[in-house]
């Protein structure tokens, strides 16, 4: 078994085959297809899309074949391969920008939710990365398990962010941008060391015992792989940091917001916290009384009472404390009650019955 295993490793690292020139040819067009294919996918915001661009994606094979030559000690062809990886990454990326300026996509508009989810990764996505590494190095080992590495190439995300560092270099989002080519270096990273993990426990590392040179070659790989995979941790860990305390503040927000307004209706729309930024957010709808459609004042003037007593800088200056800076976007609702019987109006009561206050 394991014999048969290292002779698979070995056709990893020379996956072109015989004629190299043929597979490069074969592998430039499925990987601008899947550009051209992620790109307009993201634009329209589909991801039925996007997985089909990931099913097409080449950039799997190449990756564990880094891995299969930093397991064999052949730390020239791992070198080679990883400069082709990142200058088809180059070219993906440039082939996504030019895509975008020929469709003319109109700036100052909102960016696609499938873009934006891409410039946010987390310590999650290093763990998504390891496991699916592992899988696609499992299923290229055992050959009977092909019919898995569909779900390998959807697990682990490779062209889609490339595809979105240059719709955001269009939209001059460089910051964004950034984050989304630091999620395609978390996946490319995690492949290659979970690869070589696969490919050592399936009887690949019998070969380094055979030769100091090759152990201390592997060594040297492993050990850039592994350096490398930190200093994307280090970035990872930080982001997650901020999320998980944004994502906290924001409900604690939401909640403090909801009792201080007690019975009044207000409708808590969106709460958005930036940690990094010291700047929050708070959309929400306001019911007004009856009795405000008849009088003439301020915005703030118009609001209940109860919602008077407390101002609402304090109350956000409990959950973030006084070095944020605030938005609030409101909007006022008039409430009336009407009696289907009588078709007399009233005021509307002051609990809303479930809608969101």
């Amino acid at each position: 078994m394991a014999v048969r295993n290292f002779s698979t490793v070995k056709e990893i690292i020379r996956f072109e085959g015989a004629n190299r020139l043929i597979y490069w040819r074969r592998f430039a067009m499925l990987l601008a297809l899947s550009v051209i294919i992620a790109t307009m996918g993201l634009l329209r915001n589909s991801g039925a899309v996007i997985i089909a661009a990931m099913l097409v994606a080449p950039l799997m094979t190449p990756i564990l074949g880094i891995a299969a030559a930093i397991v064999t000690g052949w730390i020239e062809r791992a070198l080679r391969l990883i400069l082709i990886v990142w200058s088809a990454a180059s070219v993906s990326v440039g082939i996504a920008w030019v895509i975008v300026w020929f469709a003319d996509y109109p700036k100052g508009v909102l960016l696609p939710q499938e873009v934006l989810s891409r410039t946010d990764p987390g310590a999650e996505d290093l763990v998504i990365a390891l496991a699916a590494g592992l899988a696609g190095a499992y299923v290229q080992i055992q050959k009977s398990e092909l019919s898995l590495l569909p779900g390998a190439a959807i697990g682990v995300s490779l062209v889609p962010p490339l595809s979105s560092v240059g719709i955001l270099l269009y939209f001059h989002e460089f910051d964004r941008a950034y984050e989304a080519m630091l999620l395609f270096a978390t996946n490319f990273g995690a492949i290659i060391l979970s690869a070589c993990l696969v490919y050592l426990a399936t009887g690949a590392g019998k070969l380094l015992l055979t030769s100091t040179k090759r152990r201390r070659r592997f060594s040297v790989g492993l050990a850039m792989a592994v350096i490398f995979l930190l200093a994307i941790f280090a970035q990872l860990s930080s982001t997650t940091y901020y999320r998980y305390a944004e994502t906290r503040s924001e409900a604690a927000l939401a909640n403090r917001i909801r009792e201080w307004a007690e019975d009044v209706p207000v409708e808590i729309i969106r709460v958005d916290v930036r940690a990094r930024e010291k700047q929050a957010e708070v959309w929400a709808i306001v019911d007004l009384p009856l009795d405000a459609t008849y009088r003439v004042a301020s915005p703030s003037e118009l609001l209940p009472s109860q919602l008077r007593n407390t101002p609402f800088r304090s109350v956000v200056k409990e959950i973030l404390g006084p070095e944020y800076d605030l938005t609030v976007r409101y909007q006022l609702r008039y409430a009336w009650q009407v009696d289907l019987g009588t078709d007399d109006i009233g005021p509307a009561p002051l609990t809303s019955g479930g809608s969101g206050n």
